[in-house]
């Protein structure tokens, strides 16, 4: 065991990382990682960065990914108070798809005093394009996502990945079923379309086969990573148990708006909101804070 030191805000952080076995997979469903996306150790100015293979066979199960690129920053940092507010102790690993992130990030988040580990992907300085829903950048980094989440299946973590323009507000773990070993939300109450911006998947070899064929359904074009998942699940007869989390506790942008009731006065109460069926940064941003959920102190 070793522990690795985070500054953020004014404190100094401990997030003590176990050494733990990585499952057995056939050669036969685990083609080569892509290294585009895994670069070794690097050094920016007179520092270094961490890569996630250089962190990854070392930290604990169950890790909650999140990822992030420059534009959605100040989402991200909502996410972080969210989670900082209902004193949720979660493996936090942010994935940095360019330098400024995680420049920005291993500095700290002033007022978060959570652990956090910050790991970097790419070199790239900073692209706010990648906000752009649709855009050849946005859509490069959600398919992405589907190559980390094997990484952690890949070393025995069960992973928890959660969308930047999130809010917790209520422990989610509480909801999952132990026996479940894929956990996902509807986008809408008596639907099928299933969000990939929030996705628990549990080490297993079944899963792991699962995701090989999600990368395979990737498509280029102008699709994300969703509708392939949700193709994906149809013709799914693994012997995977799966949970479909409740739209009206789990909710997306599009149920959340159809309610002019203030959240903490709904029932069921939510334990999250989504802030997608939205486009842009801005248009997020705005949403959640008539909602009355920024929870980004004013300084």
């Amino acid at each position: 065991m070793f522990a690795l030191f985070l500054l953020s805000g004014i404190s100094l952080m401990v997030l003590h990382l176990l050494d733990h076995s990585p499952i057995q997979i056939s050669s036969q469903v685990s083609p080569k990682l892509d290294f585009r996306y895994y670069p070794s150790s690097h050094r920016i100015g007179n520092g270094s960065f961490l890569t996630l293979p250089d962190v990854v066979s070392s930290l604990e199960s169950p890790v909650v990914m999140l990822t992030v690129n420059y534009g959605f920053l100040e989402l991200l940092h909502n996410l972080l108070f969210s989670i900082q507010r209902l004193r949720l102790h979660m493996n936090l690993v942010i994935i940095c798809e360019e330098k400024s992130s995680y420049k920005e990030l291993s500095i700290g988040v002033h007022g978060i005093v959570i652990p956090y580990l910050v790991v970097l992907t790419h070199l790239n300085e900073s692209d706010r394009n990648a906000t752009i829903y649709g855009s050849v950048n946005y859509l490069d980094i959600v398919r992405r996502r589907v190559t980390y989440l094997k990484l952690f299946i890949e070393n025995g973590l069960d992973v928890l990945y959660i969308d930047a323009d999130i809010v917790l507000l209520g422990d989610p773990f509480r909801h999952f079923k132990e026996e479940a070993d894929l956990i996902v939300a509807n986008e809408y109450k008596g639907g099928t379309n299933y969000c990939t911006g929030f996705l628990f998947l549990r080490a297993k070899w079944e899963v792991h086969a699962f995701l090989d064929d999600w990368v395979k359904a990737l498509p280029g074009g102008t699709k994300g990573n969703q509708w392939p998942f949700n193709r994906v699940m149809r013709n799914d007869e693994r012997n995977i148990t799966k949970q479909f989390l409740p739209a009206d506790v789990f909710v997306s942008g599009r149920t959340f708006r159809k309610s002019t009731t203030p959240w903490r006065k709904r029932k069921p109460q939510p334990v999250l909101v989504h802030a997608n069926w939205l486009l842009g940064r801005q248009n997020k941003t705005d949403m959640l804070k008539r909602a009355g959920l920024w929870f980004i102190p004013k300084r």
